[in-house]
């Protein structure tokens, strides 16, 4: 699903731009060391932030993303800036002796939607002027490349359509075994437009209105997480290799004097 007619340029120039132009776009740059890799990233709003760093899994939450997408049609100004729309870039930087083995991001969208209604009853004399209307709508996505393999990984999104209530979603790479840096984009939008029922009472002369509700947003920031394992040197390899070498060698020995031990038994019996 296309999220957004405007998509992001590749690799680190587009890093580079956002960062140049941050004050600009209103962006937080961020740079976070982790476990296995260095983290930088140009996205509106707030700073990103990291919310856990263990046993292979970094997670860091966008915060400006829930500050971006959100959309509610009877309150125009509580809306976000920039057509209510995200765009996140983040560089990934590998520390020596780790590699990228996936990534997800995780969210939930929460919406209302309501459609304004004429009201029933056999003795209303009534005339329609205006049928009431609602669509609230939101969608997120992300992707990644490979700038030193030439590579990308494919897109994953989702999408909310006239919510009523939460719509949690899980984004995941599938299976990655990347040594190298990583540049991940993340974008997002969110959409409400309502407008009223309204309807003219014939018998009593006055206008009646049921008024429509549409409203979308994330219910709290995205949680991107990355997945990593640590490689070994290539000199703990070949240590591994020299251990094995000296355990099969000690077993062939103990082999070939307990054979022998059998065989000079065998003949003292005979």
């Amino acid at each position: 699903m296309a999220i957004h007619p405007y998509r992001f340029a590749s690799g680190t120039v587009a890093l580079a731009v956002l960062l140049a132009f941050a004050p600009l776009h209103a962006s937080a740059a961020t740079h976070l060391d982790t476990t296995a890799f260095s983290f930088d990233s140009a996205s509106p709003g707030r700073s990103d932030a990291l919310v856990a760093d263990a046993n292979g899994a970094t997670t860091i939450s966008l915060l400006g993303a829930r500050d971006m997408i959100k959309y509610d049609a009877a309150n125009p100004t509580w809306n976000g800036p920039y057509d209510h729309l995200y765009q996140g870039v983040f560089q990934l930087n590998l520390h020596a002796g780790y590699k990228i083995t996936g990534y997800s991001l995780m969210g939930a969208f929460s919406g209302e939607h309501y459609v304004g209604q004429f009201p029933t009853g056999s003795n209303l004399n009534i005339m329609p002027m205006n049928w009431g209307a609602a669509t609230a709508t939101g969608g997120v996505a992300i992707r990644a490349d490979l700038p030193a393999a030439g590579g990308m990984v494919a897109p994953r999104s989702h999408a909310a359509v006239n919510l009523n209530g939460t719509d949690g979603f899980t984004l995941d790479s599938g299976p990655l075994d990347h040594a190298g840096p990583l540049n991940l984009y993340v974008e997002g939008y969110a959409f409400a437009e309502a407008s009223a029922a309204e309807w003219y009472y014939l018998d009593y002369g006055y206008m009646g209105k049921d008024y429509s509700r549409a409203r979308m947003e994330l219910s709290g920031p995205l949680l991107l997480t990355v997945y990593t394992q640590a490689v070994p040197e290539p000199h703990t390899y070949a240590l591994t290799l020299a251990g094995l070498a000296l355990i099969g060698g000690t077993l062939r020995r103990r082999r070939r004097l307990a054979r022998s031990g059998a065989q000079a038994d065998f003949s003292l019996k005979g």
